[in-house]
């Protein structure tokens, strides 16, 4: 299975090439084989996390498994705050080479460690307000490693440096499986709360393996990156990223919150993991949106100097069709093998994961087909425009979470996720159409749909 999704990875991102307008230019051998290393390196990294994600859960049952995504859920946010979209801003950068690699070193560094100080003020004035409730030390230390990661990952990833960092997060992985309390080499020496201390450090000594293997190619720190003049274009640039990413992952998460206020703890388990695994189905269209993310800056730089190619808003709705389709083609799986499957990986107190996914399928499906449109926007400087259309779409959530989730539990957090997504859709393609001012017609999505097409890209694997 792990070689055979790889594999379908693969074949499917060489269709997405074919379609992505502003790819044609780079479609030489070596950026093809630095995208498909990306990808593949990335699969792997997400199926042994989605590995450790259901032997975790099973050993912790739906309770106490709630409680602790409830507690990374918290510390999501507080990264992405602390954070302020930075990575955006050194992936751009890093990509242009306009700013050099010992100054994002620096850069990241430096802002790790004043957002972990920041962290640990909030934490001994809020901590009650937080609802952290663990040791202050492992806490900080999360939040440093966890930022610190992301940056640095960052700069490998723009210069196509994909086995470092994803090997890191790999073996990480491999170690918290080993240690998990219930394996048969630990049998229960090691209690819930040390696991959890555990998994809380491990993201400080991935930073600091990703630190060690930078340092050894020879690049310098120094204070110099704090210069206005090298760190404001930076900042200007993440804080556009930063808000989008805010609304994107509100959209996506903050009803945690909701589900946690008004259902159950196992309850909220069973959300969770329902939510982990439409995460997994969306695996291909973020792969494939990440990995193309330096080859597509590097093209918007050459079409700077260079006036840029002919229309291309039917390439994108053929691409919004390709991913509607394979969103549709795996959500098919799940409603055809998820009632069996869940239980076998997750356990019996998991007994409400496949109805929650059930209502949750329609939101992905549609949330998959805006990956293109959101690049789309990007690519035309429309990024208040999605913003918008995120803030309206999160509203939407909200609104919808109030009414039914009290009611309908985990069912109305699901319905009211799937409303949120389509609206959101919804949205972006009619502005699409409006823009460019073409009258919706299904025969723009026809050629990804047609039948004889879908085979041909599936047949190559």
């Amino acid at each position: 299975m792990h070689m055979a999704l790889c594999a379908v990875t693969e074949s499917s991102i060489i269709k997405l090439y074919k379609y992505m307008p502003i790819a044609e230019p780079i479609i030489a051998s070596h950026f093809k084989k630095q995208l498909l290393s990306g990808i593949i390196w990335r699969s792997c990294n997400v199926l042994l996390a989605f590995a450790y994600n259901v032997m975790l859960v099973t050993q912790l049952g739906a309770g106490l498994s709630g409680n602790f995504y409830y507690l990374l859920n918290n510390l999501f946010f507080v990264v992405l705050l602390l954070g302020i979209g930075l990575e955006s801003g050194i992936s751009f950068y890093n990509s242009r080479k306009e700013i050099s690699v010992s100054h994002l070193f620096s850069i990241s560094v430096i802002w790790s460690t004043v957002g972990a100080g920041l962290f640990l003020i909030l934490f001994t004035f809020f901590s009650a307000q937080l609802h952290l409730g663990y040791n202050q030390f492992f806490l900080v230390a999360y939040i440093f490693g966890a930022m610190l990661t992301t940056f640095l990952s960052s700069i490998y990833f723009t210069q196509y440096n994909n086995k470092v960092p994803n090997l890191v997060a790999c073996s990480t992985t491999v170690i918290l499986i080993l240690l998990l309390p219930k394996m048969p080499w630990i049998n229960g020496a090691i209690s819930f709360n040390t696991y959890i201390a555990v998994y809380l450090s491990s993201s400080f000594f991935s930073a600091l393996v990703l630190t060690i293997t930078m340092l050894r190619k020879k690049i310098l720190f120094s204070f110099s990156s704090m210069q206005p003049g090298i760190l404001k274009p930076i900042l200007l640039f993440s804080f556009h990223s930063f808000i989008i990413s805010l609304l994107f992952n509100l959209l996506k998460r903050s009803d945690f919150w909701l589900v946690n206020k008004w259902c159950s703890v196992a309850d909220a388990g069973n959300y969770f993991q329902a939510s982990k695994v439409m995460q997994l189905l969306l695996l291909l269209p973020a792969l494939a949106s990440f990995s193309l993310y330096p080859l597509i800056v590097q093209t918007i730089k050459k079409n700077e100097v260079e006036r840029g190619s002919a229309d291309t808003e039917s390439k994108v709705l053929q691409l919004v069709g390709l991913y509607f389709f394979i969103a549709i083609v795996l959500s098919l799986g799940i409603l055809l093998f998820g009632y069996w499957v869940f239980p076998v990986l997750y356990g019996p107190t998991f007994n409400h994961l496949y109805q929650v996914t059930l209502y949750l399928i329609p939101g992905l499906v549609f949330f998959a087909a805006t990956y293109p449109l959101t690049t789309y926007f990007a690519g035309k400087n429309q990024n208040m425009r999605t913003i918008l259309y995120l803030g309206i779409s999160i509203a939407v959530l909200f609104l919808s979470n109030v009414i039914l989730t009290p009611r309908y539990f985990i069912y109305g957090a699901a319905i009211s996720s799937s409303v949120s997504n389509i609206v959101y859709f919804i949205l972006l393609v009619s502005r699409f159409f409006l823009m460019n001012k073409l009258p919706f017609n299904f025969s723009y999505f026809r050629v990804s749909l047609r039948l004889k097409n879908i085979s041909k890209s599936f047949y190559s694997v």
